[in-house]
């Protein structure tokens, strides 16, 4: 039976005053009590507090809550002082001291901490902030991450066996190996596969390797050894040498990609809306004057952007900036860089050459870039720009190519490009193609001059292949018909020299989702391949795909899909096909289809099983048709040496974790399924995204033995390639829920701190003189504290049945 009754707290601005006399039992630190009364109270101490400044989050840190002359408050680090940015701060006049009130920083901010949530709010006006792009970082929160050797495998295992050829069984073996070592902020990468057949035996191949470190100071990264360019304005190669570039990574969300720079005047403190295609993209208050925003994020790569200005006296002003944007498109004033020097490989001829290519932002319509590449008998230049309007973004560039070839001849000519892109509101209808020209016979890039220098000096017949494509023009248009579905075409269209016949290729879609998820899709391809023999080949393809999902609603989801595809070569194909989940978890999945071929008169059956275990994915596939059956395996996963041993996981990618738990094994991490703390207390989280704040939890459900997690979660910002190591804290030992009595027959006062016999805190005295603690140890004591240098002791001992449970209920006396 409950007996309810008028609790005496009075309410008075947020403040509570609580009647101790309705608490179990009678003796109460009054003090600790008048603490609890305070919901903006916090007791002296360290604590790492989330801290954000005008609601926008700074970072983590230690703040020291010290006596002050208006009570207890935190005081800021010089850390942490910096990191909020204020455009003046008031000089410390002792210049010793370890931290700061905000008083003393700035006496027009002010602090507000949360325990419950582990917060820190500063407030301040705007004009005393240095204004930061939304989601900047400070780089001294970058992480390098541990000291660790880690690697991937893919392996696979093929077996076919026929039953009317002379051959009767075939079977093979890959294995992929990526993996590296991170030293400090050095980081070493190595790609490499083996293969193995019964007809030609086993061998191995290294693909890449090379070494890279990310240098925040100039928001770039250095690479050294077997690399590729990035192919965006000179042809890409394989290379062997040096690179340094922009790490657009490093950038916050908001600066990276393009958008245009809004600028105006408010009068009063007025709120900014922008939207784009009807989604509103951003919103801010300004403060009366001139006004610049620099920190949009679009949505979309083409529609021009709605600004509405709404004054605090109703007033609405409206105005629209043009927006458009390629692939080269840059916001006012970024840039970034690309330098890259070394050797080509895996060329019949190789040879040194040297790439520099330079962009940057000029204004909100014009982007401009530029760059050369060469090499010892060539050079080439390229120089262009991006032009956004409202008739949609233009980008154009043009090449300038000169070579030496054998025997004294010299190549030399021009290529030419232009895109453009185009999103037309109205009809929701997006245009973008793009035009490549060879203006003369004698433009080539470095990867066909080496070419040729080979024929040539191998007396090969090269120049009937001096001259390759003389131009393509491709086009794509999609157009979004809301309800009745999504329709695109693309095309494109290449012509040769030398009596080549023109390439053509085009494809025709469409796609519609209905009710309950079933969707359809559509698509009609057609190519011509010319030849130089006669005008080549035409071939026309159909395809039609209708998916229907089984079960939407429950976690062991699954889909019927039914695909007709027919092609002139090929004739027609039929394929029917269920997949879905074996569990809620849906870590085990499973697909089984039919096929059928017109053309073949052949039928297959097939099907295949895929299992994500915690420490390994593991899977199987076999299919059966008229003169065969087909059976594989597969393995993949990941391990990682490092100071506390071997973990095993998952495939990893570049940055990922490592998760620190002693004592904590079978507590699942809630980014990652499946992914749980090993018995060594440790498990790699497959990963991490660089330059930005990564949360991560751990979950205790399903942990084993006597551990308790002490931290709810952690953040951390590693750099690109780095592997952060994740400490969580706990406390293992055995559970004690003690009812203490002093040796007087009291009970100790609720608030009461306690300690181990090592001095570390332990826990706090609740209600009815109850204390929750852990015992590490079989046998020892812990030490109750309270009031003005009150304490008692409480001996323990644990039986061995004691030690093996989860929680052991018992009262003791505390001695003084």
């Amino acid at each position: 039976m409950f007996t309810f009754s008028q609790i005496n707290s009075y309410a008075a601005d947020d403040e509570y005053y609580f009647d101790s006399s309705l608490f179990k039992g009678g003796n109460f630190d009054q003090a600790a009590l008048d603490k609890l009364s305070r919901p903006d109270a916090v007791l002296p101490g360290d604590y790492q507090l989330d801290v954000y400044m005008n609601l926008r989050f700074v970072g983590r840190f230690k703040v020291s809550v010290k006596p002050g002359p208006g009570g207890d408050a935190p005081c800021l680090s010089s850390e942490l002082v910096r990191s909020i940015g204020f455009k003046h701060v008031k000089p410390d006049n002792n210049g010793t001291a370890a931290c700061r009130f905000i008083a003393d920083v700035e006496p027009q901010a002010t602090t507000h901490v949360s325990i419950s949530t582990f917060r820190m709010d500063i407030t301040a006006p705007q004009s005393l902030l240095v204004i930061k792009p939304r989601g900047w970082i400070d780089p001294a929160e970058y992480d390098t991450g541990a000291n660790i050797g880690f690697i991937n495998y893919l392996a696979n295992y093929y077996h076919v066996s026929y039953s009317e050829t002379d051959i009767r069984n075939q079977d093979s073996a890959w294995l992929s190996l990526n993996g590296g070592v991170n030293l400090g902020t050095w980081q070493y990468r190595q790609t490499g596969s083996a293969t193995w057949n019964q007809q030609q035996g086993g061998s191995w191949q290294t693909v890449r390797s090379y070494i890279q470190r990310p240098i925040p100071a100039i928001s770039s990264q250095f690479m050294a050894g077997q690399l590729i360019t990035n192919g965006n304005f000179f042809s890409g190669l394989s290379y062997s040498g040096l690179n340094l570039s922009t790490s657009q990574a490093m950038l916050p969300d908001t600066q990276q990609g393009y958008a245009p720079v809004i600028r105006g005047i408010a009068s009063t403190n007025a709120k900014i809306s922008v939207r784009q295609n009807g989604n509103e993209i951003y919103q801010t208050t300004v403060p009366p004057g001139a006004y610049e925003i620099t920190d949009l994020s679009p949505t979309s790569s083409s529609g021009d952007l709605l600004v509405e200005v709404t004054e605090a006296d109703g007033t609405i002003k409206k105005f629209t900036v043009p927006f458009s944007a390629v692939p080269e498109s840059m916001r006012p004033g970024v840039y970034r860089y690309n330098l890259a020097a070394g050797r080509t490989r895996g060329m019949n001829k190789n040879a040194d050459f040297g790439d520099f290519i330079y962009q940057r932002g000029l204004t909100n319509a014009l982007t401009g870039n530029g760059g050369v590449r060469f090499s010892e008998g060539y050079a080439s230049s390229v120089l262009g720009g991006v032009y956004a309007s409202a008739y949609g973004a233009l980008g154009s560039d043009i090449t300038y190519s000169r070579a030496s070839l054998p025997e004294g001849n010299t190549l030399q000519g021009w290529m030419s490009r232009i895109s453009w892109s185009k999103t037309f509101a109205m009809s929701g209808t997006t245009v973008s193609l793009a035009s490549y020209r060879y203006s003369t016979s004698g433009y080539r890039d470095l990867s066909s001059i080496l070419g040729l220098r080979y024929d040539s000096l191998n007396d090969a017949n090269w120049l009937q292949y001096a001259s390759g494509q003389r131009e393509r023009f491709d086009v794509t248009l999609s157009q979004n018909m809301n309800s009745l579905g999504n329709l695109f075409v693309t095309a494109a269209t290449q012509s040769y020299r030398n009596g080549r016949a023109r390439d053509t290729q085009y494809q025709v879609g469409y796609g519609k989702n209905f009710a309950r998820g079933i969707t359809l899709s559509l698509a009609v391809n057609r190519q011509q391949v010319g030849s130089y023999a006669d005008s080549g080949y035409r071939e026309t393809a159909v395809s039609a795909t209708v998916s229907i999902p089984l079960f939407p609603d429950s976690p062991r989801s699954a889909s019927l899909s039914t695909t007709y595809n027919r092609s002139d070569t090929g004739g027609s194909q039929y394929q029917t096909s269920l997949s879905g989940a074996l569990d809620e978890q849906q870590s085990a999945t499973y697909s089984v289809s039919a096929t059928h071929d017109e053309q073949l008169h052949q039928s297959t059956l097939s099907g295949s099983l895929q299992d994500r275990l915690p420490k390994v994915s593991l899977g199987m596939n076999g299919s059966v048709g008229k003169n065969y059956w087909q059976v594989s395996g597969n393995a993949q996963g990941a391990a990682a040496l490092h100071a506390g041993g071997v973990t095993l996981g998952p495939y990893l990618g570049d940055t990922f974790g490592l998760v620190e738990a002693k004592g904590a094994e079978g507590a699942e991490l809630f980014s990652s399924p499946q992914t749980r703390i090993d018995g060594n207390g440790y498990a790699l989280l497959p990963s991490l995204t660089p330059y930005r704040y990564n949360s991560v939890s751990l979950d205790p459900a399903g942990m084993k033995g006597n551990a308790e997690i002490l931290d709810s979660q952690k953040r951390v910002v590693p750099v690109s390639g780095a592997v952060s190591k994740i400490v969580f804290q706990t406390k293992t030992g055995t559970a004690m829920l003690i009812t203490v009595r002093t040796s007087e027959g009291k009970t100790i006062p609720m608030g009461a701190t306690v300690m181990d016999d090592s001095g570390n805190p332990a826990g706090i005295a609740g209600q009815g003189g109850q204390i929750y603690v852990r015992a590490e140890k079989d046998r020892g004591h812990f030490t109750v504290e309270w009031g003005d240098n009150m304490r008692c002791s409480i001996p323990y001992s644990l039986t061995s049945t004691e030690r093996g449970m989860t929680l052991v209920t018992l009262s003791a006396s505390c001695e003084r």
